[in-house]
């Protein structure tokens, strides 16, 4: 196999033809940055029922241990980002109670069926100039690779308090991909560590102080000139409705607003449903307020598909019940509706969930037709729910139809757990 003709800057000329905003290219040596600290992470269990997290340790801590598809080993990691930072919701939209808010990720297409094919061509193009034969491997953010801190490791962005990946010029508004390949390729430049707080994985779990200066790093290819740094500032940590963080780097997924409208299929604590607001479908809450994010200019995908659909950014409550769009209460309806969109992944009975939460959370008469048809659906957890959202509206309206409706329900529930929210509110 030849590579004298194959470097970074060549790679990254392919990327950026394929739609790609950042590209990084980075050796496995260079090491995971954060592995010790996500071992510990999933001892303390705080993954929920995300287990799929906890799987191919060795794999995640050492791409060298994965093999391309005639066997050969991994030598260099491609690391690619994509920029899907288009607008901002005006905030009469945002803040309207009658709207769920759909995570930004998730205004457009399925960001994993439009990124995976372009790595595979990204692929094709460096087996051109190498002459190998045979498929690389490549995932996003669905396979044994820690993106985020492969992105540290080449020198791309740095992880904020929060955890999310932060690029200096373009915030925090990335996905991430990484590219393994076999082919032995001059790393780009590392980034430069300024300072960095000395934290065992447990200090970390437990809990530092928010303000706290965990890190500064000088970032090369930036046109930022100022270290890439949270530096003391607290904004994300003390934004979160639900408390989700115990300090800079420690998410609890058990607290997370995304966690339990995307991953989770079970009832959502009922202390947490009051924090979730009118947001039916993640949160960005920790990223909207991050300095790094401030200023952010309207753009355009470069990647087609990543566009933002009207219907899919905060979309009105009570319109998936209508009988000319019953995309909340029909499975047909919702598939036909949400087609190739991030937000099938609760499929139609998690998201009915999150709405029938943002409904209570409402608490207005006019949600009480919708719940009616949610208190049919075959979901117990649904049903908890949508009994869960009448007696919000019971108890701040005083409706006697929402009263009515817990009445005619408890005679014909079965299940235990919905028939202790109706216990909740009837004698």
């Amino acid at each position: 196999m030849s590579t004298t003709d194959l470097s970074a800057s060549r790679i990254r000329q392919a990327a950026t033809a394929l739609g790609f905003d950042l590209c990084r290219v980075t050796t496995p040596e260079d090491g995971v940055v954060h592995m010790e600290y996500y071992r510990e992470w999933l001892a303390a269990q705080c993954y929920g029922d995300m287990a799929y997290l906890a799987h191919n340790l060795e794999l995640r801590s050492n791409p060298r241990n994965l093999y391309t598809t005639d066997g050969l080993t991994i030598n260099t990691l491609v690391v690619l980002g994509v920029d899907y930072h288009q607008l901002e919701l005006p905030a009469i939209i945002r803040q309207d109670p009658a709207r769920g808010i759909i995570a930004r990720y998730a205004w457009g297409q399925d960001y994993h069926d439009l990124i995976k094919p372009r790595l595979h061509d990204l692929d094709r193009a460096i087996c051109r100039i190498s002459g190998r034969s045979h498929q690389a491997k490549c995932w996003v953010d669905t396979g044994p690779i820690v993106e985020r801190d492969w992105a540290m490791a080449a020198g791309m962005t740095f992880t904020g308090k929060n955890c999310c990946a932060i690029h200096p010029d373009r915030g925090s508004w990335l996905f991430l991909a990484v590219l393994c390949i076999p082919e032995k390729v001059q790393p780009d430049s590392v980034p430069i560590t300024l300072e960095l707080t000395q934290r065992t994985p447990r200090e970390i779990l437990a809990g530092i102080p928010y303000a706290e200066k965990v890190g500064a790093w000088n970032l090369p290819d930036t046109a930022h000139s100022a270290a890439a740094t949270c530096g003391h500032c607290t904004r994300c940590l003390e934004a979160c409705p639900t408390s989700a963080f115990a300090g800079p780097y420690m998410l609890d997924a058990q607290k997370c607003i995304s966690y339990w409208t995307i991953e989770s299929r079970q009832a959502v604590p009922r202390a947490l449903r009051p924090k979730f607001q009118n947001l039916i479908f993640g949160c960005d809450i920790c990223q909207e307020v991050c300095p790094w994010n401030r200023g952010q200019s309207d753009r355009t995908p470069r990647i087609p598909g990543l566009q933002a659909r009207k219907a899919w950014m905060a979309p009105p409550l009570l319109e998936g019940f209508k009988p000319d769009t019953p995309y909340w209460i029909q499975d047909e309806a919702f598939r036909e509706h949400f087609r190739r969109s991030p937000v099938k992944r609760p499929k139609r009975a998690g998201m009915l969930r999150n709405v029938c939460t943002a409904l209570g959370n409402w608490g207005e008469v006019g949600s009480l037709p919708g719940l009616s048809l949610a208190l049919t659906d075959s979901s117990p957890v649904v049903r908890e729910h949508a009994v869960w959202a009448l007696g919000q509206v019971l108890v701040k309206t005083g409706a006697e139809e929402a009263l009515v409706l817990l009445q005619q329900h408890r005679k014909q529930e079965h299940h235990e757990a919905v028939l202790a929210e109706v216990g909740q509110y009837l004698c």
